[in-house]
């Protein structure tokens, strides 16, 4: 049984600009957010579809309201981790804190057990697999984290390319459901989202994910809020007082964040008509009561 799946990696385009590129994660403060949850919201009420959503703590932290709001709707509150680190970039310890750090934030506003794990970056790789150790301590159910083709920033080459149920080095067992990847021209592509899916154009997102659907193969599409919303981004909006750049470094910014992000929502939406998606935790579970688990070789802590 093939399942299609939708997830949102909800996150701050302005609090995350900021962060990575000159200054500490500070309160959102357009209300863009705002925005984009709604029409995140409003589409999945028109379409009547769930989604998961992969929760970032430090944007839970100030915008608990938000968190309780996609709940309500009956979309599935999963974690983004706490403060949008690379994994790979933290010690054992360090990406520890994180996961407990979000868990505790995001659960204390939903109410709920939460079973799922996006780790920012898709930065879980060869290097640190003792992450889904933490993570199944922790007693979640699933991580959602690895992309099965080497890029610049993540991946694992070669590996598996189907959800599956692995067995841990602690003894625990964890289910992984990889993004999606395609092959055209030879060549392993990444897309099922994000930049893919904004960039290509509509006839052929659409054939991507047909094909998927007829060659009963599994797929995820991953999204982030930014990329739903009309208004532009203008990146000098995120600068700090005393930084400035030339006008030529500005547009080409702009550009790259701008770009053919008013075709999102129509092509999101032309799958949704098409397909029908689950959650993360609906497929974790089908997959966890419909096969036998496989040895994971992890890193040591």
């Amino acid at each position: 049984m093939a399942f299609s799946t939708l997830s949102i990696d909800w996150e701050d385009f302005g609090q995350l600009y900021g962060k990575y590129h000159y200054k500490d994660i500070t309160e959102p403060v357009n209300g863009a957010i705002e925005r984009q949850t709604d029409i995140i919201l409003d589409l999945l009420d028109e379409t009547g579809h769930k989604a998961t959503f992969f929760v970032l703590g430090i944007l839970a932290k100030y915008r608990p309201g938000l968190v309780k709001k996609i709940a309500a709707k009956g979309h599935e509150i999963a974690l983004h981790g706490q403060n949008h680190e690379a994994m790979f970039s933290l010690s054992p310890q360090a990406a520890q804190k994180d996961l407990e750090d979000s868990l505790k934030i995001v659960s204390d506003i939903t109410g709920d057990k939460i079973y799922g794990y996006r780790a920012p970056f898709f930065s879980v790789n060869e290097t640190n697999l003792y992450v889904l150790e933490i993570l199944a301590e922790l007693g979640l159910t699933y991580d959602s984290s690895i992309f099965p083709i080497k890029m610049s920033r993540y991946g694992i080459e070669g590996f598996n390319q189907n959800d599956a149920l692995y067995q841990l080095q602690n003894g625990m067992e964890i289910v992984e459901l990889p993004l999606t990847i395609s092959q055209y021209v030879k060549k392993k592509w990444p897309v099922s989202g994000g930049g893919y899916i904004r960039l290509m154009p509509k006839f052929l997102v659409n054939k991507v994910f047909a094909d998927f659907k007829t060659n009963g193969k599994d797929s995820m599409i991953y999204m982030h809020p930014y990329e739903f919303d009309t208004n532009w981004i203008n990146v000098s909006d995120n600068y700090p007082n005393d930084v400035t750049y030339s006008k030529i470094k500005v547009f080409a910014l702009n550009l790259r964040w701008n770009l053919f992000r008013n075709s999102v929502r129509e092509k999101i939406k032309s799958l949704l008509q098409q397909h029908q998606f689950k959650t993360c935790l609906e497929k974790a579970n089908y997959v966890k009561s419909n096969g036998n688990s496989t040895k994971l070789l992890g890193c040591p802590k």
